[in-house]
Order: C-alpha cells, then sequence, then structure tokens
C-alpha cells in the first residue's frame, strides 16, 4: 500500500518541488542505542531548528544543507552532512519507489526467425551460458558455441594508458648568520720596551697587540707579503694604511631539480602496471668560495599484481660528489685562521711565496686561500646502489608480506694538506673507502579475526640484517673490516575495540635479537601499547578526550658503518688543533653487551569540536650498558661504559581552521619540550670520561651528571664563593677542572602559524629556546691572541680593580692594566692564562630565538584539469637573536653527533632565500 500512496502523491509532488527547486533534503535510516532501525525517532539539525520522526522502518527526510549537524537518540549520535548526500525531495521520493522493466515474452520458434547465425542475446535466455573468468559483460571479446544449446563468453576489458607527473626547480641564495666580533683597528705586534710594534710575517708573530693601525702607512717598497710594501710610521708621501678583510664567506647559490613520471597501465578499472621513475639533480655551495657538492639521483618503481600477489620492484641510484668535506675539520681549520689574520695582512693577495711554500701571516698559522688549492676537482665521491623486491598476498583473513633489498654504498675521501702547511711541514695525504653492503629480509605474516566493532590481528615478523662494511686508510695502511648478521622475531597481539563513542587499541608483544656481534642475545624484550578514546564526553557535542600509555624493551647495537674517528679530538689539548687528522677506525664491534633501552610513556589528548586540540606527553627511557669509544694503547675502542636515563614531558596545543573572513583561515600550533638526561653508573675506572672535545676541555660522562656536561679550568674561590686574587692583581686560576656548563636548555617551544586565503597558503615556523649553556673557545682564543673585539675595546683600560679577596682574606685594592706596554706582551688580561684562557669564564648562555622557515605558496589550475603549477617563495633562518657571543648555539663542534654545547670555531649557520616553482601534468 505504501508504495500506491507514493505513485498517487508523485504528481502532486513534482508540482510542488517546481516551486521549491532550491530545497534540498537528506534522507537516511537512523538506528537506536542499539544500532536498530527505531520509529518515531526525533532527528533534530542544530543549524536550522528543524526536526523530524522516523517511519516505521527508522527512515527520516529531514531539510539541511551541507555541513549542518543532525543529532538523534537525545543528542548522542550525530553526523554531519556533506553536500554530495543531499538531494531534491522530488529524487528521493523517486528512488523509494521500486521500478519494474515489462518482461520480454520468450519464443523460441520466433526467435528462430528473426535471429540470425551469430546473434544472441543473454536475457532471459533457456540455453546454458559458461562464464570463464569473466562476470561483467559491458563488452563482449569471445563467443564460442560450445554445445547445441551451450556457450561461453568472454569480457572485452578496456586497456587504458594513464601518465602523469611533476616536475619542480628550484633557486636558493644563502648568506652566513652570526659570526663572532672581531676588532678591526689593532694591527700584528706586540709592545717592545713600553711602544708598540708592529711585526712582519716574516717574525712569525702571531698576536695582534700591536699599534692603531690609523698610526701607520705603507712604504711602497717591494715586499713578498704585500704589495703596498711594509709598515712605518705615518709620514707624508706615504700611502695611509688600511684594515684587509679576510673573511672567506661568499653569497651561495645553489638548485635543485627534480621530474618525477607516474605511468599506469589499467585493464578496465583494474591497475595492472604502475611505473614511477624520479630524477633529481641538485648544487649547494658549501659556506665557502669554490666549494660545493653535486648530488645526482634516480629511482624507479614498478608494482604489478602477479597470480594475486601485489609485487613492488624498486631501484635506485644516487651519487654525490664534492670538493671537500669537514672529515678532517678543515672547514673548521680555514674558517679559525680567517679570523686570526691580523687586520694587516690580506690572505687574498697572494696564495705562495717565491719559494713555493704558502704566503701566511706566521708560519705558525695558515693562509685559509692555501688550504683549499686542490690539483683534483673533487674530493670527495659517494654511490649509493638499492635494490628492493616486495610482495603482498591475502588469503582470506591472512596476509602475507615479503620485504627483500640489496644495497651497496661506496664512500671516497682524499684527505689533504700540502707542504708548507702548518703542523704538517711535508704535507700529508690519506686516501680513505669505505665500502658498505647491506642485505634486509622481512617477512611478516598477520592473521586477522572480526572486523570494524572487535577486530584481533595477530602478526610474526622474522628480520635478518646482514651488512657488511670495509674501511681502508691509506696513510697507515690498514683495512678495517665489520661485519654484522642480525635476526629479529617478533611476536604482535593487536585489539581494536570500535563500540559508539568508545574505541580502543592495544597491543603486546615481544622480540628476540640475536647477532653474531653481541656478546649475549635477548629473548625477553616486550611490549605493551595502547589507548582509549572517549567520544562527546558527559553528552558534550564534539569532546573527545584519549588517554594512552607505552612500555617497550629494546635491544640494539651501535652502528657498524658509523665512524667513530673524529674522537681522536680528545687526544689533543686546543692549541694543538692543527695535528687533528684522523685515520684509526674502531678496532671491532664484537664482544660488546647490547644496549638495552626500557622506555614508558603516558599521556593524554582532548579535542573540542573540530579546531581545538590539547595533549601531553611524559615519558622515561633508561639505557643500560651504552657504548662509547675510548682511546687504550693506541686504539680506538668501544666500551660498554654507563647507564642514563633521558626523561622528560611534551605538551601541545592546536587551533584548526580558526574562520577569520570569508575563504580566510588559520590554523596555530604551540608545542612546549622539556627533558633532562641523567647519568646513572659509570663503569669503574671510566668517570669523567670524555665524550667529546680536547683534552683541555670536553663533554663528560659524569655519574650524578648531566649526559655532556662540560668540564674545565675554573677561577679559585673561598668558601663564600668570592674570586682569589693573586699577587698581580689578577683573578687566580685553580688547578684542575670541574663541571663549568650544562647545555640542556630549561625548556623549547615551538611555534607554526599557517594562513590560508582561497589559493594563497603562509607558513610561519619559529622557535625559542631557553636555558643551557654553551662553552664559548673561539672567543676564548681570539681574546688570547688580541682579535676579538673586546680586547680591542678593553686593552686601554687603566688601574682596574677586580672584585675578591686576598689570599689573606683582605679585600683586594690592586689596580691593573689590561695591556701594559711595558710588560710583556703574555701578561696582560687575555693572554695570561694560556691559550684557551680559564674556560669558566667563556661559559656563556645558549638562550636564542629563531625563526625557522617562512613560506608563501599558491597554485594556478591549467585548463580547467588536474594540470597546475604551484609556486612558493621562502626564507629558512631568517630571524635568529642569541645570547651567546659566537655563531649559532645548535652548530656542533667539529660536525660531530654530540658536540653541541662546544664551541670551537663552530661553522656558522646560514640563512636561505628560495623559490620554487613546481609543474604537476
Amino acid at each position: 500500500m505504501r508504495k500506491n500512496y507514493l505513485l498517487l502523491l508523485l504528481p502532486f509532488t513534482v508540482t510542488v518541488l517546481k516551486a521549491q527547486d532550491s530545497s534540498l533534503y537528506y534522507s537516511g535510516k537512523f538506528l537506536n542505542h542499539k544500532d536498530k532501525p527505531q520509529n518515531f525517532l526525533k532527528v533534530y539539525n542544530k543549524n536550522n531548528g528543524i526536526y523530524e520522526l522516523t517511519d516505521a522502518e527508522g527512515t527520516a527526510v529531514i531539510a539541511a544543507k551541507p555541513y549542518d549537524t543532525l543529532v538523534w537518540n537525545q543528542g548522542k549520535n550525530r553526523t554531519v552532512v556533506r553536500s554530495f548526500e543531499l538531494k531534491e525531495l522530488k529524487k528521493i521520493l523517486e528512488e523509494q519507489v521500486e521500478k519494474k522493466y515489462v518482461q520480454e515474452i520468450y519464443s523460441k520458434a520466433y526467435d528462430s526467425l528473426i535471429s540470425g547465425k551469430n546473434n544472441f542475446s543473454i536475457d532471459n535466455v533457456q540455453t546454458n551460458l559458461k562464464i570463464i573468468s569473466d562476470r561483467y559483460f559491458s563488452r563482449v571479446r569471445k563467443l564460442k558455441q560450445k554445445k547445441d544449446s551451450t556457450y561461453i563468453l568472454k569480457d572485452q576489458s578496456t586497456w587504458t594508458l594513464l601518465l602523469n607527473g611533476n616536475f619542480s626547480t628550484s633557486l636558493d641564495v644563502k648568506s652566513h648568520n652570526a659570526l663572532p666580533a672581531t676588532q678591526s683597528k689593532y694591527v700584528q705586534g706586540r709592545s717592545n720596551g713600553g711602544n708598540l710594534i708592529w711585526n712582519g710575517p716574516e717574525t712569525n708573530e702571531m698576536f695582534s697587540f700591536g699599534p692603531d693601525i690609523s698610526t701607520l702607512a705603507f712604504d711602497g717598497q717591494p715586499y713578498q707579503y704585500d704589495e703596498n710594501g711594509r709598515l712605518v710610521p705615518s709620514a707624508g708621501g706615504f700611502k695611509q694604511a688600511k684594515a684587509y678583510n679576510n673573511s672567506l664567506f661568499k653569497t651561495m647559490f645553489g638548485y635543485n631539480n627534480q621530474l618525477n613520471i607516474n605511468t599506469v597501465i589499467r585493464q578496465g578499472y583494474k591497475d595492472r602496471f604502475r611505473l614511477s621513475l624520479d630524477l633529481k639533480q641538485q648544487k649547494n655551495q658549501l659556506y665557502f668560495i669554490n666549494q660545493f657538492n653535486l648530488n645526482n639521483a634516480i629511482k624507479a618503481k614498478l608494482t604489478t599484481d602477479l597470480g594475486g600477489y601485489l609485487v613492488k620492484f624498486s631501484f635506485n641510484y644516487e651519487e654525490d660528489k664534492a670538493t671537500n668535506t669537514n672529515r678532517i675539520g678543515l672547514f673548521n681549520r680555514a674558517y679559525q685562521n680567517s679570523l686570526l689574520t691580523p687586520i694587516s695582512f690580506s690572505n687574498a693577495q697572494q696564495t705562495f711565496l717565491n719559494n713555493g711554500s704558502q704566503r701566511s701571516y706566521s708560519q705558525y698559522a695558515d693562509n685559509p686561500e692555501f688550504l683549499f688549492v686542490q690539483d683534483e676537482k673533487y674530493r670527495y665521491q659517494s654511490r649509493q646502489r638499492q635494490l628492493g623486491f616486495s610482495a603482498d598476498k591475502a588469503f582470506g583473513d591472512f596476509k602475507l608480506n615479503i620485504v627483500q633489498s640489496y644495497e651497496n654504498n661506496f664512500l671516497w675521501n682524499q684527505d689533504q694538506y700540502l707542504p708548507s702547511t702548518y703542523g704538517f711541514k711535508d704535507g700529508i695525504t690519506n686516501e680513505r673507502e669505505q665500502n658498505n653492503r647491506l642485505y634486509h629480509s622481512n617477512i611478516q605474516g598477520k592473521y586477522q579475526l572480526g572486523e570494524y566493532r572487535f577486530k584481533n590481528v595477530f602478526s610474526l615478523n622474522f628480520i635478518l640484517n646482514d651488512i657488511k662494511s670495509d674501511v681502508y686508510n691509506s696513510l697507515v695502511d690498514k683495512k678495517y673490516t665489520y661485519q654484522r648478521t642480525s635476526q629479529d622475531y617478533i611476536f604482535n597481539y593487536n585489539m581494536e575495540i570500535q563500540s559508539g563513542d568508545f574505541e580502543g587499541d592495544f597491543n603486546l608483544g615481544n622480540s628476540f635479537y640475536i647477532s653474531n656481534t653481541s656478546a649475549k642475545n635477548s629473548y625477553w624484550l616486550p611490549k605493551a601499547t595502547g589507548y582509549l578514546r572517549f567520544r562527546d564526553i558527559f553528552d558534550w557535542d564534539n569532546y573527545d578526550f584519549k588517554v594512552s600509555g607505552s612500555y617497550s624493551h629494546l635491544s640494539s647495537e651501535p652502528e657498524i658503518t658509523r665512524s667513530y674517528a673524529s674522537y681522536a679530538t680528545t687526544l689533543l689539548k686546543a692549541e694543538n688543533y692543527y695535528r687533528y687528522f684522523p685515520v684509526h677506525e674502531v678496532e671491532d664491534f664484537k664482544g660488546l653487551s647490547n644496549i638495552n633501552t626500557k622506555e614508558w610513556k603516558i599521556g593524554g589528548k582532548i579535542n573540542y569540536g573540530y579546531n581545538i586540540s590539547l595533549e601531553g606527553e611524559y615519558f622515561n627511557r633508561k639505557s643500560e650498558n651504552d657504548i662509547f669509544p675510548v682511546f687504550e694503547n693506541n686504539q680506538l675502542k668501544l666500551k660498554n661504559m654507563a647507564d642514563h636515563t633521558y626523561s622528560g614531558y611534551e605538551v601541545n596545543f592546536a587551533y584548526e581552521r580558526l574562520y577569520l573572513a570569508y575563504n580566510f583561515f588559520t590554523t596555530n600550533k604551540i608545542s612546549f619540550f622539556k627533558y633532562k638526561d641523567i647519568v646513572d653508573r659509570v663503569i669503574p675506572g671510566y668517570n669523567n670520561s670524555a665524550v667529546a672535545g680536547f683534552q683541555d676541555v670536553y663533554k663528560t660522562l659524569t655519574e650524578g651528571q648531566v649526559l655532556g656536561a662540560v668540564i674545565g679550568s675554573y677561577f679559585e674561590r673561598n668558601a663564600d664563593g668570592q674570586l682569589i686574587i693573586d699577587d698581580s692583581g689578577f683573578p687566580e686560576k685553580a688547578d684542575g677542572m670541574k663541571i663549568i656548563a650544562d647545555p640542556t636548555p630549561d625548556f623549547v617551544m615551538k611555534f607554526n602559524h599557517n594562513l590560508t586565503y582561497k589559493r594563497w597558503t603562509l607558513d610561519i615556523n619559529w622557535e625559542w629556546k631557553k636555558g643551557g649553556q654553551i662553552w664559548n673557545g673561539t672567543q676564548a682564543v681570539l681574546d688570547y691572541y688580541g682579535r676579538s673585539y673586546d680586547s680591542g675595546e678593553e686593552r686601554n683600560i687603566k688601574n682596574y680593580v677586580f672584585q675578591g679577596v686576598l689570599a689573606n682574606g683582605n679585600s683586594n685594592q690592586t689596580p691593573v692594566d689590561f695591556y701594559n706596554p711595558s710588560q710583556n706582551v703574555q701578561e696582560n688580561r687575555w693572554s695570561r692564562y694560556g691559550y684557551l684562557g680559564v674556560a669558566e669564564n667563556y661559559v656563556q648562555k645558549a638562550d636564542h630565538i629563531r625563526i625557522n622557515n617562512i613560506s608563501l605558496s599558491t597554485y594556478f589550475p591549467l585548463n580547467d584539469s588536474q594540470r597546475s603549477v604551484k609556486l612558493t617563495f621562502y626564507v629558512n633562518n631568517i630571524m635568529l637573536w642569541q645570547a651567546n657571543k659566537g655563531v649559532d648555539p645548535n652548530q656542533n663542534f667539529y660536525d660531530t653527533n654530540n658536540g653541541r654545547g662546544l664551541d670551537f670555531f663552530n661553522l656558522p649557520s646560514f640563512k636561505t632565500f628560495g623559490c620554487i616553482v613546481s609543474f604537476k601534468f
């Protein structure tokens, strides 16, 4: 009866709809709390205030607009209406009327009269049809008569070739960020007989405590160290002396071109073959003029379906070339010598002297231009080749995944200093070759029970890694050979629960780790993770709450492809930096206990609506038997030396797509991060060992202290913390060393802002790092030689009294001159304590605020198709405020991974201005 009523009402409904073409409705079936259709259920549109009751089958038709919110079950259930779900009332009613087609009357006699021998119909056919492979008959490829009334039909599939991709090109310009301030007033020299005297390069003078350059002039006579002649006191007829600029840094240019092509061969609606190809070409300039690297890469991936197996083949090839690398600290050395070069000497005038040796301001220093002289164009090359294969197959509820890959990496360095280099009079050359071969196999099986509401997944992983690495250094004619075969067996169970407003996920597992280089294999490595999510808590619409936690026990070993050669700096005092030339690798990776890590986390997240979220997490990770390098018997070894605990918490707040105006939205995210890494235990005999740095100032491994705290010299103080002043009137340097700095920041805050207006997007990312300390050894050495800005400004201070007490306890009243020409130059304030001064005096705050990135992008569709052009303009590190007087505090000591907190002529960071043009086709 209901269908007949609808047919009778249809003409009237159509008439009404003609007057209401613009009205749209949502039609759906609504369920009660037991997920069953409910009649007379009230469905309420929160946006327009309209409500409707469901019919006997739980169906309701209600007026709505796109993105209206419908609620039922007293507001406990909700849905957001999407535009494609809305229809006119006429169409909704038509869809509810069952349509029937008139049946054909079949007569075999009639059919034999009007049908040709090759004409067939599959509607109500009385003969037998056998379907081979195909179920649909949009096109018939083959029709074959098997018997008198039996036929075989094959579908004719449509083969389609699809081609799309993307091409992008970018150009960037780089310039350095903050550099340490230097003086540009006083020349090379020192005091002599109470007078300040210029001492030329032939005297091998290292200090810049000479006279003011404004009082000097060039004599114009031939002089191999300066084309303008020697410096003499200013007099009539002589050319006034000028300060030379010896900065090595130039404006840097780079480019990056990338092409991605995707090809798909499709049979009907199914992809048979998918091939992707990525090509890359990149050039970057490295800090200094004529120093650059080139990168070329090609990546290919083929995906196909073979007998129900989804198979993927991949091939990657990458090649890198560089004029030089910083493996031997070459860039740091050149940078150091450029800063220490007196203003009265020009490094750029000439590189060699008449005798073929380098032209520098002293035989105890180098000309940076000379350090970069090389015969070969590239002193670094690397090649990486990788082949990969994977296959996926589903057998009902069981899924099998197989991944196999082989990788070969070859790295070649030519580390060289030419004859007459300071510290290497006859020159030195070392060719380092490293060949890495890595085989990886992963076989995973998964079995699933249940579906969306309650799903259980059991999985087993077997992972095999076989790694071989050979390292050869020609200078010592020694080859290091490393090999490791490791196996991981991972058992895992995952349970997912979905029930109305509740969602849960729980994961339990255990793994084995077996390795031929480990002293003891690990068979108990449990893992447990999970979360609970509650939607519309307290019946508050759009309020979600999530609580999560995890515990994991991991076992690991140090990478055998990693080089620890840079640890050789710990064998040297800072003033002997010029002897740094690492050629010793780790002797062996065998016989070490695994690094066992136990980590637990607990966190939560609250969502309010679709825009606001707040989440936080506390973590605690304890590492036992951690491995560190150490030199013993002139050999570089690894040892299980310490336990330490890394703990902290992180809080994130986000407001997404805040409406500002029509087509104008903003997203803002803030994160707060705080952590500590405390050393719990150090094995006997290795407390206060060096992690990175020099002999006389280094990051330490000290029980009860922060991992990587800085140890160095310090001033003598009494029990009240007052400075002890010596007989000369200057603070007294204490014997020995102690912890002087903690690089760990108090907290780190990061801010991300996004503004979107129509097709334009503006992104701004910046951070604030509060607290933490850094030892500024660059400032110490510049002070020692009289090249720092402070030593230039303060050297004329007289009769200064340091606050402190004498050895007898009386207050200090002794006046001193910071630089007295009547005394030896090494008695002045900055040189009297030696090359590094007193390390405690050069501990500075590491606070900084930086704008990491600003980018503005837009896109333009082409010809109303999927093709488009996207433009992006960006700047990186455009603004950096820092509390210390050196370079960016995030830069590392000699580019080592664990060198943060030590600044010894660390290379500056740079700001980048760039543009990316991307064409999608």
